[in-house]
């Protein structure tokens, strides 16, 4: 070929691969009417109710699987389905827990109503809910940066990112189910719940095998009964105050996220709040956890004969933290309100797990066991600023207090319940000005339990 034919073949390859770069860099549009965002245990159940009520639903998720916390962090049981002998959760949550007993996955007999399961099957049984229902799922996949707001204040589109390469994501409604407020924590939509330092601290939940399960105390079946271990507990006081551990929590070494014969999940580790926006803090936080599970496997061993043979089988893929963000919502739960259990008209779920807040800068805890169940409003989960905005699960307005109670995850599923039942309601409206009451009754025609 002469030359000049071969330097216009050279600069003609050159220009189709830069075009082929610009356009896959550019990036796609999808389109949803419900746009929901995490897939733990308030997400996946969100959509599958958009779903179900007739809306084209998208849900992304970081992890590569749905459950969050339960499957990524190891966190269980699930709690809390029942209050003094009476089922308080019902609807998709209890259709999700009875699909994962038939496969081998869950015990859901204990009168306390917590559920311990395995987590591999609650991975797989929360999938195929999403198949079922023609969800969307979009794995490793996560929400970047700010939403783009139309011209009345409505998100228009989020910014997803997955490996790096970004999409567009336009939709009707958006749910923020993510733990820290992917959605909410822009544009004012949201705010951290508690004062910088009286955060919860964070905990790395972990398995171990080799253990005497027939000796050890695996299920918690009642209600105001403490499920720390004490034996446990006063042998890692001792290891703390002899400089062997910095920190830890509980310890809870139970059937949880686990319920096979010679193993527990262990939720034992504790860190100082951080900043979990923060990369820098977050990373130390995981990793000075991840340090001192083997001291704390070490005490248990030596503490307990059932833990004698004990060796660790699991760590966490991801630390937890029990609180962040919350949206800033049409209302905002008090403790005294939630307390008191008392019905409101837009109620959309019952909360029985007691007010348990862990305390920053130390192994303990306030404990208080509800006398009657407390109450979740829809307005809690609806913005107060945007009209096209839900949140659910950990991102419920309420005080530290009373989101003490609702940030378990029955409680979560039966706030993603409500807010993707209400998100598919009458499409095109301001959610703040739908009729929530005429949502609870469509939610109690489902399943869901308000009073």
């Amino acid at each position: 070929m002469p030359r000049a034919g071969r330097a216009a073949c050279v600069l003609a390859v050159l220009a189709s691969a830069l075009a082929g770069f610009g356009s896959a860099s550019a990036p796609r549009t999808l389109r949803a009417d419900v746009f929901v965002a995490g897939a733990g245990p308030a997400g996946f159940v969100a959509a599958i109710a958009a779903a179900r009520n007739g809306a084209k639903v998208t849900l992304a998720e970081s992890f590569g699987f749905p459950g969050g916390m339960a499957t990524a962090g190891l966190v269980g049981p699930i709690s809390k389905f029942n209050f003094a002998g009476r089922r308080v959760v019902g609807g998709i949550p209890w259709e999700f827990v009875e699909r994962l007993e038939a496969a081998g996955g869950a015990i859901t007999d204990l009168p306390k109503g917590n559920v311990p399961f395995e987590a591999e099957v609650y991975r797989r049984v929360a999938r195929e809910m999403l198949e079922e229902a023609g969800v969307t799922c979009l794995w490793q996949t996560q929400v970047c940066g700010e939403p783009e707001l139309a011209a009345d204040g409505s998100i228009a589109a989020v910014t997803l990112s997955t490996g790096g390469f970004l999409t567009r994501m336009e939709a009707g409604r958006f749910i923020d189910c993510t733990a820290s407020g992917a959605i909410v924590g822009h544009h004012g939509f949201g705010a951290f719940r508690s004062e910088k330092g009286a955060a919860q601290p964070l905990s790395l939940c972990f398995i171990l095998g080799g253990v005497d399960t027939g000796k050890a105390r695996v299920l918690v079946r009642n209600d105001n009964e403490r499920s720390a271990n004490p034996t446990l507990r006063a042998a890692l006081n001792e290891a703390m105050a002899a400089g062997r551990i910095k920190s830890f929590g509980g310890p809870w070494a139970v059937w949880g996220s686990t319920i096979r014969p010679g193993f527990v999940s262990v939720n034992a580790t504790r860190a100082e709040a951080a900043d979990v926006t923060d990369p820098v803090q977050i990373a130390a936080a995981t990793e000075r956890m991840r340090r001192e599970v083997p001291a704390i496997v070490d005490v248990m061993r030596q503490a307990d004969p059932a833990f004698r043979n004990a060796w660790l089988a699991q760590t966490a893929t991801a630390s937890g933290f029990r609180e962040c963000r919350e949206i800033k919502a049409l209302h905002r739960v008090t403790a005294a309100e939630f307390a008191s259990g008392a019905d409101v008209p837009d109620a959309i779920a019952l909360a029985a797990h007691p007010m348990d807040r862990h305390l920053a800068g130390s192994s303990g805890q306030n404990l208080t066991f509800l006398e009657r169940p407390g109450v979740i409003p829809l307005s809690s989960l609806v913005s107060a600023k945007c009209p096209n905005l839900l949140a659910a699960g950990g991102l419920v307005a309420a005080e530290p207090a009373a989101f003490a109670s609702m940030r378990v995850q029955a409680q979560c599923m039966a706030m993603g319940q409500a807010a993707g039942t209400l998100a598919a309601f009458m499409p095109g409206k301001d959610v703040r000005q739908l009729d929530f009451v005429a949502v609870r009754r469509l939610c109690e025609s489902q399943g869901a339990i308000t009073k």
